[in-house]
């Protein structure tokens, strides 16, 4: 059977020591798989890590003029979007410093180059802080008096603030541009209690426990290699729970893999930051075995040791579901036919504090109350809004409604082949 674009280009980053047919498969794609493969692309991160590939094998020729033309423009734009996104960066962190704001970058430019050789190929649409409470009003004025605007949330470990700028960050080359929007997200804790229903994942991060990470003349404190890692697992994990995890996000995890596996030092660092939390530790090896189903990434012997005892649930969803969930297209609200999406609901489950919230986050999760009452209650404060065409666009109301009907039809239908592969399961382990 001849690979979907997505699945040819993801073996293509493929980090095994032996090589695979790739570059047949490659050449094989039709107009409209570049087409498709295109969109995909830009949606899953890996625009210019596959730029950087073809041109790191020889493969130029090979792929269709235009299709590299593309790529090379957006890349063109990208670095100027990178250059100056670094220049706000360093300003805000100019201003954090004045103002006595302690806080550490997280993603982004902190990522380079551990889980990304270079700045340049990936796209940044935010920033990210870890702010300690005695900061966070400090924090706060100095992001509004950056000219930011706060964007109302119901969270109480994330404050969010947009810069609108004058481009589309929409499915689209206008991304890329410096004058598309960004925003500034500023962190009090990285896992939202509420939202997953996973109380013992929090306060694991802490300005307390940072490094000086320098790059392209800029110098601002990061998380540590250890917890970098781990902040990569749970902001993954994070994506997959709530249906929208791009590639770039498992390819990234997968360089730092195949840079690292063998750095004892630092799992030794990680066993000792993750010590008896075993949902932390299941979670490490759900996310690392991932990616090394997906890009044949090389797993430490520590990770390895790990899966070895993760729950029999858990070891049934990642040998069953895991690329399943991984390769669902974004955006989610296109249309597909029982798309696979809330097969992740099946891991969610694993998880959960105890059976009865189990049973209302599965609810929730195939019919989502919490986007319903926000546009409910902003239709009730503005009523002319449902006659705003932009506006009805903008929310996908009917998109949104067909999506969670057929992926909560799909989550439906597995669930007698769910319950077989864990009998079955059982069964084996039992014998």
């Amino acid at each position: 059977m001849r690979p979907t674009p997505k699945q040819g280009i993801v073996d293509f980053f493929s980090f095994s020591s032996t090589p695979r047919d790739d570059l047949a498969g490659l050449r094989n794609f039709r107009q409209r798989d570049w087409k498709h493969a295109l969109g995909w692309l830009d949606d899953a991160g890996l625009a210019f890590y596959f730029l950087q590939k073809i041109k790191d094998t020889n493969m130029t020729d090979s792929i269709p003029p235009g299709v590299v033309s593309r790529l090379e423009q957006n890349f063109a734009a990208n670095r100027q979007r990178v250059d100056n996104m670094a220049q706000r960066l360093d300003s805000l962190n100019k201003q954090f410093d004045g103002a006595g704001v302690r806080y550490a970058v997280l993603k982004g430019l902190s990522l380079i180059p551990q889980f990304c050789p270079d700045a340049y190929l990936r796209h940044q649409g935010d920033f990210d802080y870890l702010i300690d409470d005695e900061s966070l009003a400090g924090a706060q004025r100095v992001v509004v008096e950056a000219g930011y605007i706060p964007k109302p949330s119901i969270s109480k470990q994330e404050f969010i603030f947009l810069m609108p700028g004058t481009g589309n960050a929409s499915r689209s080359s206008a991304q890329y541009s410096a004058r598309s929007p960004h925003a500034v997200e500023l962190h009090l804790d990285i896992w939202e209690s509420d939202l997953h229903r996973l109380q013992r994942l929090q306060g694991l991060f802490s300005v307390n426990r940072t490094r000086t990470h320098r790059w392209n003349g800029l110098t601002f404190p990061v998380l540590t290699d250890a917890d970098a890692f781990l902040l990569q697992v749970l902001h993954a994990c994070h994506h997959l729970f709530t249906y929208w995890v791009r590639m770039s996000c498992f390819l990234e995890i997968g360089f730092f893999l195949n840079q690292r596996a063998a750095d004892t030092a630092l799992w030794d660092g990680v066993a000792q930051r993750v010590g008896d939390n075993v949902v932390l530790r299941e979670f490490v090896v759900v996310i690392s075995e991932l990616v090394a189903q997906i890009f044949a990434a090389p797993l430490p012997h520590l990770i390895r040791t790990w899966g070895n005892s993760v729950r029999p649930a858990t070891r049934v969803w990642i040998e069953n579901y895991a690329q399943d969930c991984a390769f669902c297209e974004l955006p989610t609200y296109e249309f597909r036919l029982l798309p696979k999406t809330k097969l992740i609901l099946f891991l969610h489950q694993q998880y959960r504090d105890d059976m009865p919230a189990g049973k209302v986050l599965v609810r929730n999760r195939l019919i989502p109350s919490s986007r319903l009452g926000q546009i409910v209650s902003s239709v009730r404060n503005n009523p002319s809004l449902v006659l705003n065409r932009q506006w009805r666009k903008r929310q996908r109301l009917v998109r949104r409604a067909v999506f969670h009907a057929l992926s909560g039809l799909r989550y439906l239908c597995e669930i007698p082949r769910w319950l077989w592969l864990n009998r079955d399961r059982a069964h084996s382990t039992a014998t």
